[in-house]
């Protein structure tokens, strides 16, 4: 258990969308999970950290939390600053692995945080990218079922994020619009049995075993 996941989103709510999955799964692999939010918002930044202290209890342990302040939409600009950020963070002595924004995603800020981690894919035992509402193309390889509990945990987070209850143009909104099963539908094109109704879904770019067991 003697390495790290760094885990990046672009924004707060990207991590609940995305990552619970791969966390519920995962945790107990990692010493330290490392959770870096790009950009800020004063009235989301609450919600995250709410949800962050709730996820540390459901699986009973500490997450490494660290916002790095730049703005929405601006990240292309601060690209250079924020990759500074983050690899400063970074502690490159210990083994480490990766979960990001995958390469084929529409949104710009997206995209730039992918960039800044495929840097640090040879130095990676694992690099995994994970599906957004923004994803265009998606092309997964890895499925992560969620039980009941899990999901109906996954979908609170979210919830929270919808302040106004009206946010049907936002990612959350169309999450919380239907959206939330398109794990299934993939599941469903590539696989002919399967266990649960709801998964997350991921693209393994890169894993390394080191004489551990697979996935």
């Amino acid at each position: 258990m003697n390495k790290d996941l760094h885990i990046l989103c672009a924004h707060l709510d990207d991590f609940e969308i995305s990552c619970y999955g791969y966390m519920f799964k995962h945790h107990s692999k990692y010493e330290n999970i490392y959770i870096h939010v790009a950009t800020t918002n004063d009235y989301k930044e609450p919600i995250t950290l709410k949800n962050i202290k709730s996820l540390e209890k459901i699986l009973k342990r500490s997450l490494i939390y660290k916002n790095h302040g730049f703005n929405s939409t601006q990240l292309r600009k601060e690209m250079d600053d924020l990759k500074d950020s983050i690899y400063t963070s970074i502690d490159f002595k210990r083994s480490f692995e990766i979960l990001s924004h995958d390469d084929k995603d529409v949104h710009t800020d997206h995209q730039v945080c992918y960039e800044i981690m495929m840097g640090l894919y040879k130095l990676s035992e694992r690099f995994i990218t994970y599906y957004s509402p923004s994803s265009l193309n998606f092309e997964p390889n890895y499925f992560i079922e969620l039980t009941d509990k899990q999901y109906k945990c996954k979908t609170k987070a979210i919830e929270f994020y919808d302040i106004q209850k009206d946010q049907s143009y936002s990612k959350v909104g169309y999450y919380l619009s239907g959206h939330w099963n398109i794990g299934m539908a993939y599941v469903m094109e590539n696989c002919a049995k399967y266990k649960s109704e709801y998964y997350d879904i991921y693209k393994i770019k890169k894993w390394t075993t080191n004489g551990e067991d697979g996935i």
